[in-house]
């Protein structure tokens, strides 16, 4: 009797020291587990490749650049387009063209058109941009174009030489004063509407491929 009675009294301690045990285990606080680092990443490499999976990597020329007063620039330019699209007039007859650059042998600008840009009270600032163009194949053709050369892609230039690598344009920004003289030094022109066929003297005048 008294054996069972022990027995009872011994589970009863056991127990409990268990719950005891266990409920000060709950109550002890934790170590945070270490956090998972996001993964990084690895920046995207652009490859100059289209759709199909072809290099469209842009191919170069051999450039001499006339400027307007007569200096020549001779040197390497990376080929904003293989092929120049335009429209000319041939006795009265509008066409479209299209040529490779390697079909070309030079293109000449004639004049330039005036844009207004701005007036102030300093006067009226124009861009001046190519207008009349002339297009010279390798086989002798020409080809006259008088819709500038913004839409060939050919208003600026990149060109690298043993010299370094310079930045050149085919058009620039000049001012007209209340009196009628420009900023530049060029003279007045009579008939803005018709051009200027004069141009700043580091302005591109020719191109020539080689």
């Amino acid at each position: 009797m008294k054996f069972s009675k022990r027995l009872r009294l011994f589970l009863f301690l056991l127990v409990l020291c268990f719950f005891v045990f266990a409920k000060g285990a709950q109550g002890q606080p934790r170590i945070p587990k270490e956090p998972t680092l996001p993964n990084i990443p690895m920046e995207e490499k652009k490859d100059d490749r289209n759709a199909r999976g072809d290099s469209t990597k842009k191919e170069s020329s051999v450039l001499t650049l006339t400027l307007c007063d007569g200096r020549t620039v001779r040197g390497e330019s990376p080929n904003k387009q293989e092929v120049i699209q335009f429209e000319h007039t041939k006795d009265g007859i509008l066409y479209k063209k299209k040529l490779n650059l390697s079909e070309i042998d030079s293109l000449k600008i004639d004049n330039w058109e005036f844009k207004q840009k701005r007036e102030d009270k300093k006067g009226i600032s124009y861009e001046l941009v190519p207008k009349k163009i002339r297009i010279r194949t390798k086989t002798g053709e020409t080809f006259y174009k008088e819709t500038g050369l913004a839409d060939l892609q050919l208003l600026s230039f990149e060109i690298k030489n043993s010299n370094g690598v310079a930045n050149l344009f085919s058009y620039w920004v000049d001012l007209k004063y209340p009196n009628g003289s420009w900023y530049s030094g060029l003279a007045t022109v009579k008939n803005e509407a018709s051009g200027r066929e004069d141009c700043l003297k580091d302005v591109v005048r020719m191109i020539e491929w080689e």
